[in-house]
């Protein structure tokens, strides 16, 4: 039996996932020390709603994920969370260093006993695949802690907040390069074969240098990983407004090419400075989404027919949009279409005043 056969027999058994049909290994060919050895790896890179958190912080320190616990001072972090996701709760902290930092936490404190184990493993999956990002377009993780017995991601706290925050005090940043940068950020996870699940404006941070910064990989999922986690009945979570029809249905799990979907949701967010769908309820945009397989109105202002590039930018908002995952275009194609677009390209075109026919030339 090859070795990775072998560590996938091991991560299955200890999922609960083993087929009835699979061939199981014949341990009489495999020396003792060598099984023992493989073993004893898949034990130790595996996570279980059965590990308590020291457990699991033990191993994603192994996995090269700084532990700051020690380094952060609890007295000086906001009693109460600053924001809140769909899952997790975010605190003002700072590190004994004096680093102001941002951390957040699953909401395990509100489910007791064993529920509260398998939100540990939730964080601990998202901290692993954030732990494996480095780029100028994604929130950078400095580490991990055991925060309000929870454990915690920690991250630079930046100002500027949100993309519709910032949008709002700075009505006239350049929503092309916003765009750009975004597409960037995706563009940098798919190449890494990162999914990232929950794309939207409020995932969205402003760095400091108005530089927006994807975060929040608690519905990612990082296809090729070294530390496995064996399946949770936890359903995914979802945003509406930006959510893939296929998601919706439940007829596909999150995708790369439903984070496209996502992020032409997302751009459409950044030139608009509102949410998809603004005037519609979730229940009846379900309805409709699902029915009549509806897209967004075209800003006839903003994106604007009569000018230089505002038929390209619909036209690549609408591939984002397709009904069929197969025909969205790559996060890379609308970053290489979106680049070459600029505010100056999008504005209206004036009409052309007609010729006075009594000029002296037309005669």
């Amino acid at each position: 039996m090859f070795i990775p056969t072998l560590r996938s027999y091991c991560y299955d058994i200890l999922s609960g996932s083993l087929s009835q049909d699979m061939d199981l290994p014949n341990w009489e060919t495999i020396p003792p020390k060598s099984a023992t050895a493989l073993i004893d790896q898949a034990l130790r890179d595996v996570v279980t709603s059965a590990m308590t958190c020291t457990d699991i912080v033990t191993i994603l320190t192994r996995h090269g994920c700084a532990n700051l616990t020690s380094s952060l001072d609890e007295s000086a972090c906001s009693k109460y969370p600053i924001a809140h996701g769909g899952l997790g709760d975010v605190f003002q902290g700072r590190l004994l260093n004096g680093t102001t930092v941002a951390v957040k936490t699953i909401r395990a404190y509100y489910h007791p006993g064993q529920l509260t184990r398998i939100y540990h493993k939730r964080a601990a999956k998202e901290i692993y695949t954030w732990s494996k990002c480095n780029h100028p377009n994604v929130v950078k993780l400095i580490g991990l802690a055991v925060f309000h017995e929870c454990l915690a991601m920690i991250s630079d706290w930046e100002v500027n907040g949100t993309l519709l925050h910032y949008l709002s005090k700075h009505p006239s940043a350049d929503r092309c390069h916003l765009s750009t940068s975004i597409c960037a950020g995706l563009v940098y996870l798919h190449k890494n074969v990162i999914v990232h699940g929950d794309l939207k404006g409020a995932n969205i941070l402003i760095a400091g240098d108005g530089r927006p910064m994807l975060m929040d990989f608690g519905n990612a999922s990082l296809l090729d990983a070294t530390l496995q986690f064996t399946q949770t009945d936890t359903e995914p979570s979802f945003s509406l407004r930006w959510t893939a029809p296929e998601i919706l249905e439940g007829t596909s799990s999150h995708t790369i090419a439903a984070d496209v979907y996502s992020l032409g949701m997302t751009i459409l967010e950044t030139f608009t400075s509102e949410v998809p769908f603004a005037d519609e309820s979730e229940q009846s945009l379900l309805v409709h989404i699902l029915s009549r397989k509806k897209i967004p109105t075209r800003p006839g202002t903003i994106i604007p027919s009569r000018s230089i590039n505002g038929n390209a930018l619909w036209d690549i908002l609408t591939r984002c949009w397709a009904l069929d995952p197969k025909d969205r275009p790559s996060a890379g194609v609308v970053w290489h279409e979106i680049k070459s677009i600029t505010p100056e390209t999008l504005k209206a075109l004036e009409v052309e005043s007609e010729r006075d026919v009594d000029c002296p030339e037309l005669q």
